[in-house]
Order: structure tokens, then C-alpha cells, then sequence
């Protein structure tokens, strides 16, 4: 019983090593972040854990531009935004981005693409834009899908 136990896990090791793990994606350049957004950016600072990888885009304004790659599980991602909407974020979906996707409208954006998270969250681009940041953060999360 403890050797099928130990097969399992290193197949289920093995299969989750085999989807590209966020960590090694590449940070978008700060140039085409700041291409679609229209907020100055800096180099990008990465901070990596085991299952995330954040890369932060120094220069905005008010916030650093944060793009994080998470591992995540659709419903763990259909939990989150429950829990946003929950603590009165009003929460509206996105249509035609990841396999979900749903943002609060204040420079930010929650994809799920199959197997991770991406989190854009853009402050800057919400003071300086109001009318169209939700739009302009959609756009760069459809260049990050």
C-alpha cells in the first residue's frame, strides 16, 4: 500500500513539474507595460515563491504596476472572487480572457487560464485614466493570456 501511495505522488510530482510553472515565466518589459497602461514604469523588481512569481514595475504614481503569475485551481479562483465580492468590492466579469476572468474595476484584473492566476493590479492607471483603465487593464491581461 505505502509503494502505490508513493507511485501516485510522484506521478501527480511529476505531471505538476511538467505544466510550466510560473516562476519561469518572463516579466513583461517595462516598455510594453507602460505601452498599454501609458504610466511610466520602471525595470521590472521580481519577487518569486514556490507556486508565484510578482513581478512589480516601479514609477507609477500612486502604486507600483504588480503583475503576478500564480498556480492556482479554477476553484480556488471562483473562491477568491467570492471573497472579494464578500469583503463589498463590486465584482463584475470578463468575457473572452482565460477560462475566467472577473475584476473589480479599480486597475485590476483576475485571470485563470487553466492552471494559474494572472493578477494585474494598476492604481496608477485608475487615478490617471478613470474612464478607461479597466479597458487598458484588460488589454494588457489579453497580451499576457
Amino acid at each position: 500500500m505505502a509503494v502505490g501511495v508513493g507511485v501516485v505522488a510522484a506521478v501527480l510530482v511529476a505531471s505538476a513539474a511538467a505544466s510550466t510553472s510560473p516562476t519561469a515565466r518572463a516579466c513583461p518589459s517595462a516598455s510594453s507595460v507602460k505601452k498599454v497602461l501609458k504610466v511610466p514604469t520602471g525595470a521590472p523588481v521580481v519577487t518569486k515563491t514556490q507556486f508565484s512569481k510578482t513581478c512589480t514595475y516601479p514609477g507609477g504614481g500612486v502604486g507600483s504596476t504588480k503583475i503576478t503569475f500564480q498556480v492556482d485551481t479554477a476553484k480556488s479562483f471562483a473562491a477568491s472572487e467570492k471573497a472579494a465580492g464578500s469583503f463589498g468590492a463590486k465584482i463584475t466579469k470578463v468575457q473572452h480572457l482565460g477560462q475566467a476572468a472577473w475584476t473589480t474595476g479599480l486597475g485590476s484584473v483576475y485571470v485563470f487560464d487553466g492552471h494559474e492566476t494572472i493578477k494585474i493590479l494598476a492604481l496608477a492607471v485608475e487615478f490617471r485614466y478613470p474612464k478607461t483603465a479597466t479597458a487598458m487593464v484588460e488589454a494588457l491581461a489579453h497580451k499576457l493570456v
